[in-house]
């Protein structure tokens, strides 16, 4: 594997340690395991590849798919507090006084008159206006981090660097640097609050600074899962010593934080209406296929790279395609790549199966929409309309799906 997380050693120590504690409660119970009917208690760590498609398992990174079973991970993201590895994910840093000025004459959102302590996101583009990267921009008073995908991290940094000409700005970019950890649940802030030795936890759109287990750590407020969500960013020689604090933490009310793999991550980013970039789309899109122009592009701002191809996209006509979501049928659970048709209705009023317009990008399992199965898909810009019908074939049969006005899925949250 081309990188691995520096916490495998901690990961398999918590397994191993929730195993023993298992363990000890059926033994106590004098009754053997397959008596008491929680054999999806029963912990066992795996890891899967994360990188781009078709790239080679040198050229991917490791990451956690579970530490056992998913339920309780992705209650722990509901109800608690759950702790993420996110080894897939990197930070170039940019310092001088003119990092504002140049980063706004390069990506699409306006970000010269951006203050220390807040964020936005943005794309870096190519000259032919598709996406290098999809950035969390977060400014703080003597530097402003770009948080990426690691796999966009160097190609990020070296076409960037190759614009710094005379500017009082420098950029820098070391993988083995950094580590990151990201908290998602309506405990998180609770447990910051409790566990920082300075500082204070940030919220939406803001980055802030602290001490955690004597560790200095950058703190980036994250909307992914449709609940409060932080990124810690620290160095990565500390990685061990904020994990043990992170894992030691439990509320008056016997609140704990948990370590949660990518299987329950996806399933809530999914339900939070969370595209990411190569994931749903990738270095082949341009933004307005993204489904996140509105949030990542300006078009009151100065010009950048690419723009020429957006403002031409915009003003003059639309994509060949875009990111939507899309409510499935119950019965039906397409996995990624499976193909979406347009469903077209015959003379008599049955739908039958049309030609196919795109793919299915993520898909899951919903439990806060009482199991339902849903979805993200790529469609062709003439079925991407609200409520078109497609046609999705599952196990052998089809189903109708239909497209989503907006990615959040969760009731009673708001895009």
């Amino acid at each position: 594997m081309g990188y691995q997380s520096p916490l495998r050693n901690q990961h398999h120590q918590w397994v191993s340690k929730q195993t023993e504690l298992f363990s000890d409660r059926v033994s106590r119970a004098d009754r053997p395991v397959s008596e008491t009917g929680d054999q999806s208690a029963k912990f066992e760590l795996t890891y899967i590849p994360y990188g781009p498609d078709g790239g080679s398992e040198e050229h991917c990174c490791e990451i956690v798919e579970s530490f056992g079973p998913i339920e309780p991970e992705y209650a722990a993201m509901r109800r608690c507090c759950g702790v993420l590895d996110a080894v897939h994910r990197s930070v170039i840093v940019l310092t001088g006084s003119d990092r504002l000025d140049f980063l706004d004459r390069m990506i699409t959102q306006g970000v010269a008159k951006l203050p220390p302590g807040r964020t936005t996101r943005s794309f870096w583009l190519n000259r032919r206006g598709r996406i290098v990267s999809d950035l969390l921009v977060a400014n703080l008073p003597d530097r402003t981090l770009l948080e990426v995908d690691l796999h966009a991290a160097q190609e990020t940094f070296d076409s960037l660097d190759a614009f710094l000409f005379a500017e009082d700005a420098e950029m820098s970019l070391d993988i083995e640097a950094f580590a990151q950890v990201r908290l998602y649940g309506p405990a998180c802030l609770v447990a910051l609050g409790e566990l920082l030795e300075e500082g204070a936890a940030p919220g939406a759109e803001e980055v802030t600074e602290g001490i955690l287990g004597s560790v200095p750590v950058t703190m980036v407020g994250l909307d992914e899962v449709g609940e409060p969500g932080v990124a810690l960013i620290f160095d990565r020689s500390c990685v061990e010593s904020v994990w043990d604090t992170l894992m030691d933490w439990e509320s008056e009310t016997k609140q704990r934080i948990r370590p949660v793999g990518w299987s329950a991550y996806n399933t809530a980013r999914i339900e939070g209406g969370t595209p990411l970039f190569n994931v749903d789309f990738g270095s082949d899109s341009i933004p307005h296929e993204s489904g996140l122009l509105e949030s990542r592009v300006s078009f009151n701002k100065g010009c950048y790279l690419g723009q020429e191809i957006v403002a031409r996209v915009h003003n003059l006509g639309h994509p060949k395609q875009r990111l939507r979501a899309i409510s499935l049928d119950p019965a039906c659970m397409p996995v990624a790549g499976t193909q979406v048709f347009a469903a077209l209705e015959g003379a008599s009023g049955e739908v039958h199966l049309g030609p196919q317009i795109g793919w299915i990008t993520s898909s899951t399992i919903a439990p806060m929409l009482g199991a339902s199965p849903i979805a993200f898909g790529m469609l062709k810009y003439d079925y991407s309309d609200v409520d078109v019908s497609l046609m999705i074939a599952s196990d052998g049969e089809t189903h109708v799906a239909t497209v989503r006005d907006d990615f959040r899925f969760l009731p009673g949250v708001s895009p």
